[in-house]
């Protein structure tokens, strides 16, 4: 009878400390977006960002603009003395998912002359 009693307690006491964690649902907050890109005088930038955001707002002394360009798409316009480095904050409804977003450069403008700078020289990255 003692050792039912214990095998009861053993049995019990397993079961109530082997609880599952809960899982972990999307969390919101934000990816930064950078880049590198060979000019010294960049002054503009259209990108196009893959991945559901739900606000941009610029990683430094920018001016930045954007709309929606589909349902999981949004066009990022960024102006001002550009520097390879951060440039934007994109808020999104899970940075867990960071891997499945993407930046690219449609079009790249020299802040002196306007003149369009070559976008296979420009690389954007999104990060966590």
């Amino acid at each position: 009878m003692r050792r039912l009693g214990l095998l009861i307690a053993l049995v019990i006491s397993a079961a109530c400390g082997s609880k599952k964690p809960d899982p972990v649902g999307p969390v919101s907050g934000d990816l930064t977006v950078s880049y590198v890109g060979p000019s010294q005088t960049d002054g503009a930038f259209l990108l196009l960002v893959t991945g559901s955001v739900t606000a941009v707002k610029s990683a430094g002394a920018y001016q930045v603009a954007s709309a929606a360009a589909g349902p999981t798409a949004t066009r990022v316009v960024v102006t001002g003395q550009l520097v390879t480095g951060d440039i934007i904050r994109l808020t999104v409804p899970d940075v867990n998912a960071a891997s499945t977003y993407s930046a690219r450069f449609e079009a790249v403008a020299d802040r002196n002359t306007f003149a369009l700078g070559d976008l296979s020289s420009y690389s954007a990255t999104v990060r966590k």
